[in-house]
């Protein structure tokens, strides 16, 4: 046999082994990174998260804590439906007169905050109850009979007579009479025509408002009525 061959055969198999070195050096290398591979850091930033961590998501005792004290901060809607309140005061003695006659009823004072203007009802009128901007006494006399309290924020004593005129066009009997309480309070009186109730208003002036007061029954009890009425416009003043 020619030993030429031996020669060859080794070439053949170093090429073999060197090819099979690079094969396994690429089987096992890592990858070499691509520059527009997904990276954790860059998506935060893109989502808007600071690098620093002051806006990365908290952790969610954090955050059902956070939203606790929101839902304790009332919003501007509770605050106005807070705004109007009734504050029960002393017990006091209403005198009123009729036909020359004059009798005594017990009553009690209410505040209405946070105006400070106050006022005094007969104690069998019931309890206040509040309705909206209207705090309202109602009690059965040969039917309900109601009178109401609302106070008209900067409002002038003229301005609520026009305003009243407006809502209720032809629905009074002549001009607003002028009048004033007991407590100082400079006010207007008119009443509905209407003949099925006895109904009207008086609107007293006060610290740039104006407290309306509106009063309605049937006719069967006008006598009373107006006695009731009497009472509590009389009663009306400020907080001293």
């Amino acid at each position: 046999m020619d030993k030429g061959w031996v020669p060859t055969l080794l070439a053949v198999v170093l090429v073999m082994m060197v090819a099979g070195a690079i094969k396994q050096s690429l089987q096992y290398a890592p990858a070499t990174p691509v520059s527009n591979q997904y990276s954790p850091q860059e998506a935060s930033v893109e989502e808007g998260v600071g690098k620093n961590g002051a806006d990365a998501p908290k952790p969610a005792d954090e955050v059902s804590e956070a939203e606790e004290k929101r839902a304790l901060v009332p919003g501007a809607d509770a605050s106005e439906a807070a705004k109007l309140s009734i504050v029960v005061g002393d017990d006091v003695k209403l005198e009123t007169s009729l036909e020359h006659e004059t009798a005594t009823f017990d009553g009690t004072e209410y505040t209405i905050e946070p105006y400070g203007v106050i006022f005094a009802v007969r104690t069998d009128m019931g309890e206040p109850v509040v309705e909206g901007e209207r705090i309202v006494f109602s009690r059965d006399l040969s039917g309900e009979a109601t009178i109401s309290y609302e106070v008209m924020e900067n409002t002038s004593l003229n301005e609520a007579v026009v305003k009243e005129l407006q809502d209720h066009e032809d629905s009074f009997y002549g001009e607003f009479i002028e009048t004033t309480s007991k407590g100082g309070l400079k006010g207007k009186h008119n009443q509905y025509k209407d003949d099925s109730v006895f109904s009207g208003v008086f609107f007293y002036e006060f610290d740039r408002h104006v407290l309306r007061i509106d009063y309605r029954c049937p006719i069967a009890a006008v006598d009373p009525m107006v006695r009731i009425v009497n009472e509590t416009v009389d009663s009306v003043k400020m907080r001293i």
